[in-house]
């Protein structure tokens, strides 16, 4: 892996096992990121929807960082980021699209979401690493705790 071995795993910046949700509707695709982000050291939290999403980050204060596929059937990816985006607190919090092609991450609407880079499908276990290692080295620790 990038600069990191799994063994080590990625880690928030302050130290903690960081906490993933990966929101995706198809039940293969989120069972394998989900397999990838636990072996990457972190807590995987699926969910299947943007609305779920948005309800996960109601509920728990602790999520380091969100995977989402922009195809998510209830609500446009892109649309679920800025509500995220708009959760107060949640504002910095690190959000990755898993996008089927790079259109969909150069849009000016996606650029307005926010994004803390990209993931291109298909991609590679390596892949997802760097963008989730470089994600949580940007992320603030302190926007993720304030009310």
């Amino acid at each position: 892996m990038p600069s990191e071995s799994p063994a080590n795993g990625l880690h928030t910046a302050d130290g903690r096992r960081p906490r993933v949700a990966v929101v995706d509707a198809n039940p293969a695709n989120a069972m394998v990121t989900s397999l990838l982000v636990e072996q990457f050291g972190c807590s995987a939290l699926k969910v299947p929807t943007g609305e779920a999403a948005l309800a996960l980050l109601r509920r728990e204060d602790n999520v380091d960082l969100v995977l989402i596929d922009l195809a998510i059937p209830d609500m446009d990816g892109i649309v679920a980021a800025l509500l995220m985006r708009a959760m107060g607190r949640r504002g910095a919090m690190p959000i990755l699209p898993l996008a089927s092609s790079r259109d969909e991450v150069i849009a000016p609407r996606s650029r307005a979401a926010g994004f803390s880079g990209a993931v291109l499908k298909p991609y590679s276990p390596r892949e997802l690493y760097a963008a989730m290692e470089q994600a949580l080295s940007r992320a603030p620790v302190a926007a993720r705790y304030d009310a």
